[in-house]
């Protein structure tokens, strides 16, 4: 929101515009708030404040003495949001359906990342051998193995969303 002075508030996190007097981004909730001069896109802060972290430095400071980051002016652009393509949601699908089924790894390999694609393979083909080729198992052990396979499938899905959106 445009001031009488030509300043602009951001918020660092989602790049949302922010209200003149307004402590967190009504967006996201975030703290990080910058002044921008709409001229030129220059952020405006106070000599030693960090808009990453927060922390008041000496007003000399040129990195912030908490998180190590350079404060002091510099340009400002919004954050962009990527847009997911065909190919990022062909990865996912590869990833979801299978890993349902306790088959780990098929996203990865469309990804292209072999050799995470192959560990998480021999993790289902491990997995799917102790749980099937055991013979009779007791409740407790199939409980136990349902419960390690949810946890290998959401790993699985976090590495395939951070490989997705290049996080």
């Amino acid at each position: 929101m445009e001031g009488d002075s030509g300043i602009v508030r951001y918020c660092m996190e989602c790049g949302s515009a922010v209200e003149p007097d307004a402590d967190f981004c009504y967006t996201c909730g975030s703290r990080r708030i910058v002044d921008v001069r709409s001229s030129d896109n220059r952020v405006l802060m106070e000599p030693g404040h960090c808009p990453y972290c927060g922390h008041d430095n000496i007003p000399e400071a040129k990195f912030c003495a908490s998180c190590g980051r350079r404060i002091g002016e510099f340009e400002y652009s919004a954050p962009t949001k990527t847009r997911l393509t065909s190919f990022d949601l062909l990865v996912i699908m590869a990833a979801l359906v299978p890993g349902l089924f306790n088959v780990f790894g098929i996203g990865h390999l469309v990804a292209r990342k072999y050799s995470r694609g192959v560990m998480y393979l021999i993790i289902s083909a491990v997995f799917l051998y102790i749980r099937f080729a055991s013979g009779t198992l007791s409740i407790s052990t199939i409980i136990l193995l349902e419960i390690i396979g949810v946890v290998i499938y959401l790993k699985q899905m976090m590495e395939i969303f951070a490989i997705v959106y290049r996080s």
